[in-house]
């Protein structure tokens, strides 16, 4: 028993020290020599949260080594990391265009544009994964390429909902709420492709040529490795390594989803419409009340305290990590914190 609690507490030190230095909170000399800008006092205010506090408090307390074994599964090749689930172009396409339909009639119009190539001002570029990820180039450029790298599974499929999603908010350029939340509306995307997929039926599952439960395990497996990138990106921007623009959007995008994951199917699709729409004609507060969230310093909305869109993000990816029979345990156990955070 004493070895055991040893073994534990081990494990839980190192659980802290990776999240304290992913999101130790540090001053920036280049973003604070910069001139003052609308985008500048936005990253400011994020840097307001003190994410870093608030992660190794619910690291800490709600977060346990099997979270550590995943990191070590994956290391640093995230999305080159292989899914079970194989799809061909084709059927790649198709059940893009089924998906957007099934959420608005206006974005599987646009998807449809960029794929029949009728939209003079987006291309899409597909081929055969060389080690180039997915991407979408500013929209300060006509015109944008939606590239997406052909990898033989769902990772395709996946990459290509996020980077058309990116297209939907450009029609006023790459506006400085986009700048700040422009990784937020991809990345719940996905969320609801994920939705749309374990909600296809038998017949879906046998014309595509999927099996149910590897499919399940795909969908895990991409949330899993979305979370892990997020924090990658959190750690390039303790580290000054990386862009800080965009590894605070990706950040961002992490807390956001998991906020955004508690709404009921229809809140998410009007949610999400809204967002858009608000993200597009740059308008800052209006985007984060879609959501019900704000990153100002003093974030506090509906009687929640920002802890607590913390606690969830940790909390969303314990519900991936867990085995099946630790699950009810790891439920109740959940329930508990959540009450003393709002407490």
């Amino acid at each position: 028993m004493q070895n055991n609690q040893i073994i534990k507490e081990k494990c839980g030190l190192k659980i802290v020290d990776f999240f304290k230095r992913i999101l130790r909170r540090k001053d920036d000399k280049k973003l604070l020599d910069a001139p003052k800008t609308q985008y500048q006092k936005l990253v400011e205010s994020i840097d307001d949260l003190e994410l870093c506090k608030m992660f190794v408090e619910r690291a800490t307390k709600s977060v346990t080594p099997e979270i550590e074994k995943v990191i070590q599964k994956y290391g640093n090749k995230l999305y080159e990391y292989p899914l079970e689930t194989k799809i061909s172009i084709g059927d790649t396409i198709e059940l893009a265009q089924r998906f957007f339909e099934s959420i608005d009639r206006g974005l599987y119009e646009k998807y449809n544009a960029i794929v029949n190539g009728s939209n003079p001002n987006i291309m899409l570029q597909m081929e055969e994964f060389n080690g180039k990820g997915a991407s979408v180039n500013s929209p300060e450029k006509m015109p944008v390429t939606v590239y997406v790298p052909i990898r033989g599974d769902i990772r395709q499929l996946y990459e290509l909902v996020h980077e058309c999603t990116h297209t939907f908010d450009i029609d006023n350029g790459d506006t400085s709420t986009r700048k700040v939340l422009g990784e937020v509306a991809p990345q719940c995307m996905e969320r609801l492709l994920d939705d749309f997929l374990l909600g296809m039926s038998d017949e879906d599952m046998c014309k595509y040529g999927f099996d149910r439960e590897r499919l399940e395990k795909d969908v895990r497996e991409r949330r899993i490795t979305t979370f892990l990138s997020r924090f990658h990106n959190a750690q390039d921007l303790d580290r000054r390594s990386g862009n800080r623009e965009l590894d605070s959007r990706y950040m961002l995008a992490q807390i956001y989803s998991a906020h955004f994951n508690k709404f009921d199917k229809n809140e998410k699709k009007n949610k999400i419409l809204s967002f858009i729409e608000c993200v597009k004609n740059d308008e800052f507060e209006n985007a984060n009340s879609c959501f019900e969230l704000s990153i100002e310093k003093n974030a506090r909305l509906n009687g929640l305290h920002r802890e607590t869109y913390v606690g969830d993000a940790i909390s969303e990816v314990m519900d991936l990590v867990v085995s099946k029979d630790q699950d009810d345990s790891r439920n109740q156990q959940r329930e508990l914190d959540r009450d003393d955070i709002v407490r």
